[in-house]
């Protein structure tokens, strides 16, 4: 075998390899000696049926095609290491030639690389971390909100006032500008509404003075499309049947209360208060590090300068609306771009988004490997067995279950491994940036959209259309 170099367009790379007549050939009579076989063709025994048998019954070009596979297999490992590519999948097969007796066989492969990262001097990032403080206040706001979440509900034979709590049944259906229905749901639901805390203004005026049994009905317009302010908006009407009115009765601030939400014995307001303050500011730590961790990713990523792979990209955004779509079914009751129209967002609109969510996740992943690699950073198994312990300990879930839940298979394990490597290379990251603590942080620059500089993407239909730089457009899924 023989190849050459046909072209590289930023990481996508064509190669022409080229395999001498008596390879192919010898290729050939191995696919023909296992399909003879293997084959059950009436008529002819087991490993004696003509090769003109086989040919008619499979077909040349799939024969041939066979063959061909079978040669890659063999050679791929060779062709990357010879020209000192780290593919991103494996390479696909863009052409191949015409098959003529005697004469060498010649295919164009196809190999997507990892792009070149050359991360900046990590020493020289500068990174504002929030400074945190938690004040009286914050900690009358989160002991009202533990009353209200420990709280229990009376029922009471009163009209619906505005400190009531509700439980009603509902339909709702949803119409267009043009008074075309959109959506409606197949049955009536139940919710349990806090007029304290309404899902939306319209709902208040016609609850309020309703008893059990009475029929509230509540009109909502739609908001205006940022894109056409002249598009008619949607209007969804529900019918809210009162099932139920009652009132919050709110705990007492003694040391059962205390014990019951902070796990631990608080014998006065005072020791309750101090441990609640803890907690907040421990969480307000984690919060502003995480943040800190996010933007240094961000300035390193920025700094590297490289483009992401449009490939990865559509995978990425295929993955998200995949479960954008699953989360609308599920939760709301109706297809994606329904639930958009709902809410007047223009589906090319929120594919834009999700293609720059997608950009930003897969570049800083990117990122982050890159350091893990430079820094060759290893894990040993029992930092798998650790990283479990504080995820379950933060998460507040049961240790075992997620061992359960990481050690179930060999991707699940993959996907431990990755989150273990992130995490490390993160921290290494974090110390050796520079940490400036601000009380205020500077607001962070927002693109709405990612202009891919090389290449276009779109999602229609399940495909990905990426047009490169060049402009040879090849509209597929990606190989």
């Amino acid at each position: 075998m023989r190849t050459d170099l046909i072209s590289q367009e930023k990481n996508r790379i064509e190669i022409k390899a080229e395999f001498e007549a008596c390879e192919f050939e010898a290729e050939l009579n191995k696919v023909f000696d296992s399909i003879s076989k293997k084959a059950k063709i009436p008529g002819f025994r087991k490993g004696h049926v003509p090769r003109k048998t086989i040919e008619m019954r499979f077909g040349k070009n799939a024969i041939h095609d066979e063959v061909i596979e079978n040669l890659l297999k063999e050679s791929i490992s060779e062709i990357i290491k010879d020209y000192d590519i780290e593919p991103l999948f494996p390479p696909s097969l863009k052409s191949r030639g015409a098959i003529v007796d005697g004469q060498p066989v010649t295919v164009n492969l196809l190999i997507e690389a990892r792009p070149e990262i050359k991360l900046p001097a990590l020493e020289d990032i500068e990174v504002e971390r929030l400074i945190t403080t938690v004040d009286e206040s914050m900690i009358d706001d989160m002991i009202n909100n533990l009353r209200k979440s420990q709280a229990k509900i009376e029922a009471v034979s009163v009209p619906i006032q505005d400190d009531s709590i509700v439980s009603v049944e509902f339909n709702m259906v949803t119409t267009g500008g043009n008074g075309e229905e959109i959506s409606r749901s197949n049955k009536a639901e139940m919710a349990t509404l806090d007029m304290q805390n309404l899902p939306m203004a319209e709902f208040k005026e016609p609850l309020l003075g309703k008893s059990a049994g009475d029929i509230a009905d509540v009109t909502v317009l739609g908001g205006i499309n940022p894109n056409n302010v002249d598009s008619p908006r949607t209007t969804t009407c529900y019918e809210l049947k009162i099932v139920e009115v009652g009132k919050i009765v709110l705990p007492e601030l003694e040391p059962d209360f205390f014990k019951l939400c902070m796990g631990f014995e608080c014998p006065t307001i005072e020791d309750f208060r101090t441990s609640i303050a803890e907690r907040m500011l421990a969480k307000l730590l984690d919060d502003a590090n995480a943040d800190a961790e996010m933007r240094a990713v961000n300035i390193a990523a920025e700094k590297s300068g490289f483009e992401v792979p449009p490939s990865l990209i559509y995978q990425e955004t295929k993955r998200i609306k995949e479960f954008e779509e699953r989360e609308a079914k599920e939760k709301y009751k109706m297809e994606l771009k329904e639930l958009l129209k709902t809410k007047n967002i223009e589906y090319e609109t929120y594919e834009k988004q999700i293609i720059t969510k997608a950009w930003r996740i897969i570049r800083d992943s990117l990122v982050i490997d890159e350091i893990r690699r430079k820094y060759e950073i290893k894990i040993e198994p029992s930092e798998l067995d650790e990283w479990i312990k504080n995820t379950a300990q933060k998460d507040g879930v049961e240790v075992e279950l997620l061992k359960k839940i990481y050690y179930k298979d060999e991707d699940s394990v993959n996907i431990l491994v990755d989150r273990v490597y992130a995490d490390k290379a993160i921290k290494l990251l974090m110390d050796k940036v520079k940490i400036i603590d601000v009380s205020e942080l500077t607001p962070p620059v927002v693109n709405k959209t990612v202009e891919l500089n090389s290449a276009e993407i779109t999602l229609e239909n399940d495909t990905a259309e990426i047009t490169l730089s060049s402009g040879n457009p090849e509209t597929s899924e990606p190989d």
